[in-house]
């Protein structure tokens, strides 16, 4: 009984984050479609590689949701892999996540 308790609880939970976490698009275009400002969009871009350089978790998501699905050329893998050291490194102070 308690499992189960746990597992509504816990379901309940990532229901609610999953909720929260879906992005909202900021206006809508003419032809009714929904965009971000190119402002806004300089600013999600910016914060995205703040997180890369800052937080090891986010890091490793986005190198094994970027890299993981190539499979057939482990020479491209790499490179995607080295990539992230490249053009967003960890920045000083933060440990690497991969």
């Amino acid at each position: 009984m308690c499992a189960i308790i746990a597992t509504m609880v816990g379901l309940t939970a990532l229901a609610a984050t999953s909720t929260l976490a879906t992005p909202v698009p900021s206006k809508a275009h003419s032809s009714g479609r929904l965009h971000d400002t190119p402002a806004e969009n300089v600013r999600k871009s910016q914060w995205y590689d703040h997180l890369l350089s800052t937080n090891p978790s986010f890091r490793t998501y986005r190198i094994r949701k970027e890299c993981n699905p190539i499979v057939n050329d482990p020479e491209l893998r790499r490179e995607c892999i080295g990539s992230f050291d490249v053009y967003e490194p960890v920045r000083p102070g933060h440990r690497r996540g991969h």
